[in-house]
């Protein structure tokens, strides 16, 4: 087949590549994106399942500190699909549901409520506060020296105890790694925290009021097409084509995909007898958006040494469950906002009848992020989660259980183990015109759709900068005043200790 030529190539279709190329297309490039699954979002995906259902692939949330992707859906007009909430509620079986939301103070007073509430004695508020100053007083420079150690030994030598604030402390590291704080390292954990010391509003959870095709995905594919790119679906990219020097092309081919490509070992099925022959795309820059398992396998060990990626390539991935219950009724009363769940094999859950997501379901429709317990048959995983729901919300004893979805997400990101944040790499890479973008990928974020979106930005950032059309698109948050006060005063301390 003929070559085709472009400004640049982006591989991958989810949040990281969808945004890259949207900043490249809105300031004139022609891009080409590059998706081996028959539709876009990556990740965040829309999709018909085997039975009929329209799902998506896992739950997803804004935070108050996605200051990138909210200022891209705003861009979209998408701002008015996201229902902000700023009351949560926190359960665990064995202990009444416990509603938290932050002060109306500035920072770190805003924390003042949330403190007080906690189930805990005056012996353990003194530990807990000490190490609260702490955190609050680490930049990111500090935050990335706690990456060669796991939260749970961090925790335990500011004796923090193994009560209701390891509770807690496990449901950050869940949220900010989908590990336990025994895997987990301490800096994505204590990272995760940090942003809730930010203001008011860092406790604020952004739901979907709509599926993420309608609320994200179409509008930047949307976009990207209306403004001269084009993104190839059901099209897996097979080679990277390099001349020694730079890579002058992507070899691509038919995919055999039929859902989201989340494989852990980024395996992705080419298409049957038939299928038309590979195709090379020829750009003058690549932009890998690949997931880092995708990349691992597309790049190999003698390419990836050539790209300066030999670590990053040792980064390794935790899987999830994405599941979906579908009841006879609404389960009344809910609880209030995004539920947080320890101790049981869910994280957190949302009611997606209550957001349009399910029009015709005669009851509520929960979807569960499950890091925990995901042996066994779907049936099972079903019936587990609707126990423990049970046993954490009574009120959903008076429902029955009429269907559900279950997804394996094999790679749903990169582990932040200890020395995983050394590994991950830049944007740049040791090959002039090809770029990585990810939520893998080196910054101060943890992986989530705001590291996906940051680095699609950044990017962008770097192949306008070589094109010499430099352009400033990112937006990075400023550390709280607080931040550097507590650090010169914990400086001066450890200077002065013997």
């Amino acid at each position: 087949m003929g070559e085709r030529k472009t400004d640049a190539i982006v591989l991958g279709a989810g949040v990281a590549g969808l945004t890259a190329a949207y900043e490249l297309t809105k300031r004139g490039c022609t891009v080409t994106v590059v998706e081996a699954a028959p539709f876009a979002g990556g990740r965040t995906s829309t999709y018909v399942d085997a039975r009929g259902r329209t799902v998506d692939t896992g739950l997803h949330v804004l935070a108050d500190h996605y200051v990138n992707l909210t200022e891209v859906l705003a861009e979209l007009g998408m701002s008015k699909k996201i229902r902000w909430i700023g009351k949560h509620t926190y359960l665990r079986e064995g202990r009444g549901s416990l509603e938290w939301y932050f002060s109306d103070h500035k920072p770190p007073l805003h924390l003042v409520r949330p403190m007080l509430e906690m189930p805990i004695s005056l012996l353990e508020r003194a530990p807990l506060l000490r190490a609260s100053l702490e955190v609050a007083g680490y930049g990111q420079e500090d935050l990335a020296e706690l990456d060669h150690v796991t939260y749970f030994e961090w925790h335990q030598r500011r004796k923090l105890g193994a009560g209701f604030i390891r509770e807690l402390a496990e449901a950050a590291a869940d949220a900010a790694s989908f590990l336990t704080i025994r895997e987990a390292a301490a800096r994505p954990v204590l990272s995760w925290l940090k942003y809730l010391m930010r203001n008011k509003r860092a406790g604020d959870v952004g739901l979907f009021e709509g599926t993420m095709e309608e609320c994200m995905v179409e509008p930047l594919r949307r976009f990207i097409e209306a403004h001269g790119g084009e993104v190839r679906l059901g099209t897996a990219a097979r080679e990277l084509v390099f001349d020694g020097t730079r890579i002058t092309g992507v070899r691509v081919g038919r995919s055999g995909a039929r859902g989201p490509c989340t494989r852990a070992d980024g395996y992705v099925e080419p298409a049957g007898q038939g299928a038309p022959e590979a195709e090379v795309l020829r750009a003058d820059y690549v932009v890998s958006a690949l997931p880092v398992q995708m990349l691992q396998r597309i790049l190999g060990a003698e390419l990836g040494a050539a790209a300066g990626l030999t670590d990053a390539l040792g980064l390794t991935t935790t899987p999830a469950i994405s599941a979906i219950l579908w009841f006879d009724r609404k389960i009344f009363p809910a609880p209030p906002g995004a539920p947080l769940v320890t101790g049981c094999a869910m994280r957190d859950f949302v009611d997606l009848a209550t957001l349009g997501r399910q029009g015709g379901a005669p009851g509520s429709v929960y979807q569960f992020v499950v890091t925990r317990g995901q042996e066994g048959s779907d049936g099972e995983i079903a019936e587990r989660l609707f126990t423990d729901l049970k046993r954490v919300w009574p009120a959903a004893r008076d429902v029955t259980l009429i269907d559900w979805a279950i997804e394996h997400i094999g790679a749903a990101m990169f582990a932040a183990v200890p020395g995983a944040h050394a590994k991950r790499p830049a944007a740049e890479t040791a090959i002039g015109n090809f770029f990585l973008a990810g939520d893998f990928t080196k910054h101060d974020l943890n992986a989530s759709m705001e590291g996906a979106a940051f680095s699609g930005r950044r990017a962008a950032e770097r192949v306008l900068a070589a094109k010499g059309k430099p352009a400033t698109i990112v937006r990075r948050i400023a550390e709280p005043w607080v931040t550097e006060r507590l650090r010169r005063v914990r400086k001066r301390a450890a200077a002065v200790r013997p």
